[in-house]
Parts: C-alpha cells; sequence; structure tokens
C-alpha cells in the first residue's frame, strides 16, 4: 500500500481548499511550512488517511476504517469490486456493513521545514528513496550511525557491537498516548452477546490457575459489585486480602454474534485469548490477530469515598514472563511499582521487586482519572492527566524472548483493600507493535545486480521474508498461550538462522530509519526496495532515508475532515467517486472537526 502524502488537491473541494488557504495565508505566514494532505492509512491512529467512520451495531463503538485501497492513488477513480464491504469492530469484533458509510479524504497537515534536528519518534516527511518526487510520512525510529532491530513489536537500538541492546522508549508520555490503539471500552459492552448468555469482561473474580477456560480468573463473589447498567462497579472492601475486579479477554466469534443476533443463547461459552495485534482501522483480512502484545494501559475513574486502615488500591498488568504492579496507599499517597517474575511451576513465586517509588496527589477521599502503563520496559503512572513523579530503583529487563502464559488472557486488575470506593470508565489500549517482515535480496549475500547493466531488472531479485515463518499458523493459536510460544519461538528461530544479520538495520551517519505507525499495512523503511536508488547513482541502505531526503516535522492536523449534518448526519451528495457516481465523495452542509485538529505527536 503506498503511503505517501499528497500535495493540496486543490479545486476538487472547493470549500476546504479556501480554509487551507485562509489558514496559510494568516496562521503560517511567518514560517517556512507546507501543507500536506494524507492519502493512506500508513500512520494511522496518529494520521488518518481516506477513511470511514462507523458505529458497531453490536456494541455501539464508533471507530474508523481506512478506505484508501478503494481507489486508484493517481487518478481517483474507484476500483473495480474495490468498495470496503464490512469490518469487525475492534472492541467486540462483530461484524459491520460499512459499504455504504460516508467516506472522507486524509488529514491536512501543515510540515515545519525548518527543522535543526530530528529526534526519535518525531512524525518526519521524506522524499521516497525509490521514487524523489513522491513524499512519504512515517515516525523517525532509527538514528545516524545506530543498528535497529525489531523484536516482538519494540525497538532495539546500539551504536556498536560491543554494546548491550537497549529497548527505545517515548521520554514524552504524550507521544505514547497518542499512538496507543484501542482493546476494550467498557463503556461499549457487546450488549447482544451478554443477553444471549455471554460472560461480561470485567468480573469481580479470584485466581485459580486451575480454570484455563476463564483465564485462570473466574467470577465469584467478593467485595465488588457491578452496576451493569451504568458500567459502575462498587467495592466495599475491609483491610485484609484484595479483594479483586479483572479483565479477561473473551472474545466472540462469528458464530456467536450469528446466535446472537438472531436472539438465540450461546451454545458454547465466550473462551478468552491473547491481546494481538489486530487493528479495527485496517479492512478485514488474513493478516489481523497474529502477534502477542504485552505493552498495555489501564485508564479509569475511581471515586473514593471512604479510606480504612492500611488502605490499599492495586492496579496490575500482565506480560508474559511477569506481572506488573502500581499499589497505591491512598492515606498518604505513596506510591510503589513493583514487577513479580512468575515461578516455573512447582516453585516457589519469588518475592516481588521494586522498580520505582514516588508521592502522587491520590491522597484523601475524592474522584480521579488514573491511568497506568507497562510499554517498552517502562512502568508509567498517571493521575488527572499528569505524570506521577517517579524515582527509578531498577530497570525492568525483558529476555530475548518473552512468551505469553494463560495470565496473558486475563491481562489487567484492579484489587482493593480498606476501601469504600467506585470504579468506572474503564478502558485497555495497546501499544504499536511493529512487525519485522523485511525485504531481503536473492543471493542470500545481499547484494543485487549490476544497475549499468541492460538486464538489471531480469536479474533483479528480492522476496519478502515475515517475521517468522509462518504468521498464519499463530492466528489459530491466540486461545492456547502455550502453543502460541512454542509456534512463535520455533519459527522466530528459524528465520535468525536463514537472515542472521539481514533481519537489522544498519544505518551509515547520514541515515535514518522510518516506520509508519500501522505496521501491518505500511510500505516503510522495512519493505524499501533497491530498484532505481544505483541507476541514479545513489547507494544509501535500503531501508534508509538519507539526510538529504528530509523535507520537514509534521506539526499539526489544521484540517482532519468536516463533519456532515442534516439528512440524518449524512448531508447531502454534491459529487461522487469516479466509477460510480451514486457513492458520495463529497457531502454539504459540514462544520469543522475540531476534536482531530491537533498536534502532531
Amino acid at each position: 500500500m503506498a503511503n505517501s502524502p499528497a500535495r493540496e488537491e486543490g479545486a476538487r473541494d472547493t470549500v476546504e481548499a479556501v480554509v487551507i488557504a485562509f489558514i496559510l495565508a494568516f496562521v503560517f505566514k511567518t514560517f517556512e511550512a507546507e501543507a500536506f494532505v494524507i492519502p493512506t492509512g500508513s500512520m494511522a491512529p496518529t494520521l488518518y488517511g481516506r477513511h470511514k467512520e462507523a458505529t458497531c451495531g453490536g456494541c455501539g463503538l464508533s471507530y474508523t476504517i481506512g478506505a484508501s485501497q478503494e481507489i486508484d492513488q493517481d487518478s481517483g477513480q474507484l476500483l473495480q469490486n474495490g468498495r470496503i464491504e464490512t469490518s469487525r469492530c475492534p472492541g467486540c469484533r462483530f461484524r459491520n456493513s460499512v459499504r455504504d458509510a460516508p467516506v472522507f479524504n486524509g488529514d491536512r497537515i501543515v510540515v515545519n521545514k525548518q527543522v535543526s534536528r530530528y529526534r526519535r519518534f518525531d512524525v518526519v516527511v521524506f522524499k521516497n528513496p525509490e521514487e524523489p518526487h513522491v513524499n512519504y510520512i512515517k515516525r523517525l525510529i532509527g538514528l545516524p550511525g545506530e543498528t535497529i532491530r525489531i523484536r516482538q513489536g519494540d525497538i532495539h537500538a546500539r551504536r556498536s557491537e560491543v554494546e548491550p541492546w537497549k529497548i527505545q522508549h517515548r521520554e514524552d508520555l504524550s507521544k505514547q498516548r497518542d499512538v496507543q490503539i484501542l482493546v476494550y471500552d467498557d463503556r461499549y459492552p457487546p450488549l447482544p452477546i451478554i443477553q444471549a448468555g455471554g460472560e461480561e469482561r470485567w468480573a469481580p473474580a479470584i485466581f485459580r490457575p486451575s480454570d484455563r477456560d476463564i483465564a485462570g480468573w473466574p467470577g465469584v463473589e467478593n467485595a465488588w459489585t457491578a452496576d451493569r447498567d451504568n458500567r459502575v462497579y462498587t467495592v466495599d472492601a475491609p483491610t485484609g486480602p484484595a479483594q479483586w475486579l479483572r479483565y479477561r479477554h473473551l472474545i466472540p466469534n462469528e458464530l456467536q454474534w450469528a446466535a446472537a443476533s438472531d436472539e438465540e443463547p450461546l451454545e458454547s461459552p465466550l473462551l478468552p485469548q491473547l491481546v494481538t495485534d489486530f487493528c479495527g482501522f485496517n479492512s478485514d483480512n488474513s493478516e489481523q490477530e497474529l502477534y502477542w502484545i504485552s505493552d498495555l494501559t489501564l485508564d479509569f475513574t475511581v471515586d473514593i469515598q471512604e479510606i480504612r486502615k492500611d488502605a490499599l488500591l492495586t492496579i496490575e498488568l500482565e506480560e508474559g514472563i511477569r506481572s506488573v504492579r502500581c499499589e497505591i496507599q491512598p492515606q498518604s499517597g505513596n506510591v510503589v511499582l513493583s514487577a513479580l517474575t512468575h515461578a516455573e511451576p512447582g516453585q516457589p513465586e519469588p518475592a516481588p521487586v521494586i522498580i520505582a517509588s514516588g508521592n502522587c496527589s491520590l491522597s484523601e477521599t475524592g474522584e480521579y482519572d488514573i491511568s497506568f502503563a507497562s510499554v517498552d520496559d517502562q512502568l508509567t503512572l498517571c493521575i488527572d492527566g499528569s505524570p506521577v513523579e517517579l524515582k527509578t530503583q531498577r530497570e525492568l529487563e525483558t529476555p530475548e524472548i518473552n512468551l505469553p502464559t494463560d495470565r496473558d488472557m486475563a491481562p489487567a486488575g484492579i484489587a482493593a483493600g480498606g476501601l469504600m470506593a467506585t470504579v468506572s470508565n474503564l478502558v485497555i489500549k495497546r501499544d504499536i507493535y511493529y512487525r519485522n517482515d523485511i525485504i531481503v535480496f536473492d543471493p542470500s549475500s545481499g547484494t543485487t545486480a549490476d544497475p549499468w547493466q541492460t538486464n538489471y531488472g531480469d536479474a533483479y531479485s528480492a522476496v519478502l521474508v515475515n517475521e517468522v515463518t509462518a504468521p498464519h499458523q499463530l492466528g489459530g493459536s491466540i486461545r492456547s498461550p502455550d502453543t502460541w510460544g512454542q509456534l512463535y519461538s520455533e519459527m522466530l528461530l528459524q528465520q535468525q538462522e536463514r537472515h542472521g544479520s539481514q533481519l537489522e538495520f544498519r544505518l551509515a551517519s547520514d541515515e535514518y530509519l522510518m516506520l509508519g505507525d500501522n505496521s501491518p499495512a505500511s510500505k516503510d523503511g522495512r519493505l524499501f526496495d533497491y530498484y532505481s536508488r544505483p541507476q541514479r547513482g545513489i547507494f544509501s541502505s535500503r531501508y534508509a532515508v538519507r539526510e538529504a531526503d528530509l523535507v520537514g516535522e509534521a506539526m499539526f492536523i489544521f484540517w482532519p475532515h468536516g463533519v456532515p449534518f442534516l439528512n440524518g448526519g449524512r448531508g447531502y451528495s454534491v459529487m461522487g467517486h469516479k466509477g460510480d457516481r451514486s457513492y458520495p465523495l463529497y457531502s454539504f452542509p459540514f462544520y469543522p472537526n475540531f476534536t482531530r485538529m491537533k498536534l502532531i505527536r
């Protein structure tokens, strides 16, 4: 899929063009800046290309679907049989009909061309190494002089072979939050499934490892009670053992949704599965739900009514080899973040290791918005939108390969002791998973054909190498962590043995590595070709972008798309697609989409 930001489209949309011209003339007059429009979804959810918006018929969640594949990018012609027919909801996996969902052009952005220094994780516009007349937009991942490797979705870097690999994380937590992708929003439960007999995902529970059918966390009565109509959970916990409210990643299958849609009872119970790199923005295909993701964030609102002796609020996230916890003492505001490595079967549990500690504003009764994250080997806590200042005592360390366990099918929980409180607005999100799919050349030496020979095109040969040898096999194992882990580790080792250092990205002193946030649908540095560069006398690394080809840093989404109104919120069509005039391309009237006018992080 092409991922280049095209220039202003001009007269095709008069109203938007007038708005763009006005903003550029009066707001950015004093800057050396340029406006671009994003045509494709390679940078979703940070930036939207051409897309549709839908409301799920199963849970009511509103979400966005990439639609750039419906048209030819050069001509704007609607492709034959190219319309997206269905899409699965990222929250409940209900298959929605989106053929007639309204379609919109991509985000219009302003790019700052006066950049003194580019930093890791900046969003950057650059000239495509193979097509210098085409601008691409991606996130800067690798810096000059580094070697980068992608391991289980994370970015690792080092500058020499004697240095250890170091996982790279975003120092700016706002950047981390802006790229998070929804796993489940409890405000939008799949009511048809629940009414048909399916269990709720969040429930009062107790840890019972032998209960594999519910990921070791069967629902039981404890100090938590659930108001399912208002999606509020109340706890009246005495001082003593922790009382758990647990999330189980219970995903309905197609047969269960068919039964629920027909108002029939489910013939089989919901089963938990691993959290994967499923992305609702991408059209449903076989490339979805392959890779397990352990980097999660839990957001919720807690309203504390009474604090008793030795009160403790605990938040837990699972990530394969370990659990990570945030413990808050509401009497003092003390915070302790810790990690507990899981013991081998039959062995005693080791003591938790303190990772960081500090003091927070949650030190009396009242309402607080809490966000606890474990992303890129970094634990963070935010309260009411502000990061809690923590003193690091020890770094988190993840082994070469981190494999899931049954616990990872119930990856988040909240426990209370000595508290009377309510919890609401429960949202789980995940980090970007960068797939390590790359292009390698044949012969295996990594060399290409001589570009000065007349048969260069015939002699040239490159092949796609996936992160593992047969990724489609992983999708059938996401309900069995042991099987998934065995398959993944075996197939990953096979790729490493076959391709070795070709799986790494070595950058010269003037080279950068650029990757798209929407990794399954991005042609970025992993997949850059090498066909035309030597013919132009350029011999940079296949995957690299030269410093000379950098255009600027993406600054601001100043015109996402207009929001139609009237006619049931769809507006009235004023222009149809080339190839199908009955399919609205532009609608009127509309108002600005202020919620997506924002800084690009």
